[in-house]
């Protein structure tokens, strides 16, 4: 099984979050990088997640590992990251 990484930068501001994804392939080496401003809601589906304080100053960094992961942002302001199991 191959596990691919999105660390998450989650940056509070009034009223919303300014979302940074990195996207890493099961090598380790970045793949894509997308910025999501003026997210209300963050939904991640079928993936495991970790919080680290230690990544990023003054935002949340969240780490998702799944088989195969994908970003979309629903209407104007739901991020959806989704993991999927490759077969």
């Amino acid at each position: 099984m191959f596990v691919v990484k999105a660390i998450l930068y989650i940056t509070p501001r009034p009223d919303y979050y300014r979302v940074t994804v990195y996207l890493y392939n099961d090598e380790g080496k970045l793949v894509e990088k997308s910025v999501y401003r003026r997210v209300k809601h963050i939904v991640i589906e079928e993936c495991t997640v970790r919080l680290s304080g230690q990544i990023v100053y003054n935002s949340i960094g969240v780490v998702v590992d799944a088989e195969k992961i994908s970003t979309s942002l629903k209407g104007e302001s739901i991020l959806v990251v989704k993991g999927a199991t490759t077969r």
